[in-house]
């Protein structure tokens, strides 16, 4: 008899796919955006016109978890991902390799809360950064060494605040990233000022509706719909069951990226890409189709 714990209900199955579709296509609104905007004062605009919602919601945990996401979701990942996503990585290989957040994720909940984690799991965690070792090795084209050592902290970020999730079961989760919008908005606005330009409003004001429509694309979709429901699926179900259907993600990445921005791999970073997914693949379907116990 399977393991109720080792599944997920077709709701949830559902909720899942569509946090694949917001994600996945958020990349290339990212890239767009960036092509107005700077990284940091990016950050802090995407969450800054989330903050006035906080009046429709009571706080929904403690100022340590508010903080924690607000640190570690809200401006350590978008921090480091829009820094390299500016000039030193395509939108598609981004949505590919912060994906790696799923087997660090999986290595941290062993660490810290004593998830079991089968052999195929750590086979697949093995297999995952063996692929983003390659992309270290392919270096240039669409990525650099920079790009990737800025993305993959990115995905560190990510997985830091999976495991802050799995200690808020129950917590109503659009409410807890609103309220976390707090935080990246004014640290943001001083790394702007002190690394990105003197007139970061100004920069601002120049944005066409376009990029104004790519800010708020990428905060509702992301932040408001995916990160809630994301965050929910989390307080759930064990991190090594939720953490690794993001291996959808890229695969809408990438191909919203080649069709909205005409951007394509070439063989080595589709190789690499390719045991990146497979990795993932094999740490959430393995146990299921080896019968791990």
């Amino acid at each position: 008899m399977s393991d109720p714990r080792s599944m997920m209900p077709p709701r949830d199955l559902a909720l899942v796919l569509l946090v694949i579709v917001a994600w996945g296509s958020n990349f290339t609104a990212m890239k767009l955006v960036l092509d107005e905007l700077p990284p940091f004062l990016f950050v802090g605009l995407r969450f800054a016109i989330l903050v006035p919602l906080i009046v429709f919601f009571p706080r929904p945990a403690s100022w340590r978890a508010i903080v924690a996401i607000g640190l570690l979701v809200n401006m350590g990942q978008f921090g480091f991902l829009f820094s390299a996503m500016r000039a030193d990585v395509t939108a598609g290989l981004a949505s590919l390799i912060l994906q790696s957040q799923a087997p660090l994720t999986i290595l941290l909940a062993a660490i810290f809360f004593g998830e079991r984690v089968s052999w195929p799991q750590i086979l697949g965690v093995a297999l995952a950064c063996l692929g983003v070792a390659g992309f270290g090795v392919a270096g240039g084209g669409n990525i650099t060494l920079i790009g990737l050592g800025l993305v993959l902290c990115g995905a560190l970020c990510w997985a830091c605040g999976n495991l802050v999730f799995r200690r808020l079961p129950g917590v109503n989760m659009a409410a807890l990233f609103i309220w976390a919008s707090l935080i990246p908005p004014l640290p943001m606005l001083g790394l702007s000022l002190a690394v990105e330009g003197p007139a970061p409003f100004a920069t601002i004001a120049a944005m066409g509706p376009s990029g104004w429509a790519g800010v708020f694309y990428v905060a509702i979709l992301s932040t408001i719909i995916g990160y809630s429901i994301w965050g929910g699926l989390l307080s759930r179900h064990p991190a090594a069951l939720v953490t690794p259907f993001a291996l959808g993600i890229p695969i809408v990445g990438l191909l919203t990226a080649w069709a909205v921005l005409g951007e394509t791999v070439g063989p080595w970073e589709a190789f690499s890409g390719a045991i990146i997914l497979g990795g993932i693949a094999l740490a959430v379907l393995g146990p299921r189709l080896f019968r791990v116990r």
